[in-house]
């Protein structure tokens, strides 16, 4: 018995090929049109790019970017949830603002900040406190002191371990108690208003009456 190949999927997968094809060929003309452009690399340019990458890898700072792209992307999500109505778009708005606060606080000045500082005083290879070395690895002491990257990165990863360590217990003590109070807050505030407005919009409603009779 015989069997033959399927034409159609044969011809599918040299059209694929010839496109796959035309498309790297076109990438290549774009990048061969593009300047070529170098960076010349000053001792002021070095040491700005040297500042820019410890506070963006800096594990307190990067809970803090992480926190200010949420407050302004996920709030703005929950108001303009077109399957609920207005009252319950605000309600969840002012929600999600408070969760992200209580979070990002907590995570910044309770969790990373002081575990990155914890770490630092205890990876610390010039120090004479009797902790500075406790949380070095023994065996690579040598290539520490003479890798200062490899450093920086055990540093970071020994933190972010840590961190993840005391948010199972800070979620539950801090986060979530902080979430309720400033939501009941924000809430509270919020009937405040609408109770403003609606008296207002009653005097005025009154003084017009009185006007027109």
């Amino acid at each position: 018995m015989n069997i033959s190949p399927n034409e159609n999927s044969v011809s599918s997968q040299g059209n694929w090929k010839a496109f796959d094809n035309f498309k790297k060929k076109v990438g290549q003309k774009c990048l061969d049109h593009l300047p070529s452009h170098t960076h010349k690399e000053t001792e002021r340019g070095l040491d700005k790019m040297r500042k820019t990458d410890e506070f963006i890898s800096d594990p307190m700072w990067n809970r803090g970017i992480m926190g200010a792209t949420a407050i302004l992307t996920q709030p703005v999500i929950d108001y303009n949830n077109p399957r609920v109505d207005k009252d319950t778009r605000e309600v969840s708005a002012i929600r999600t603002i408070c969760k992200i606060v209580a979070g990002t606080t907590v995570g910044m000045f309770c969790v990373r900040g002081p575990m990155r500082n914890i770490v630092k005083s205890m990876t610390d290879i010039n120090g004479t406190k009797r902790w500075s070395k406790w949380l070095l690895p023994k065996s690579k002491l040598g290539e520490i002191t003479k890798n200062e990257k490899f450093l920086k990165n055990y540093r970071s990863a020994l933190a972010m371990i840590m961190s993840l360590g005391a948010m199972m217990y800070t979620n539950f003590a801090l986060d979530a108690p902080l979430t309720i109070f400033l939501t009941n807050l924000s809430l509270d505030k919020r009937k405040e208003l609408e109770k403003k407005e609606k008296s207002k919009n009653g005097d005025s409603f009154e003084k017009s009456r009185e006007v027109t009779e």
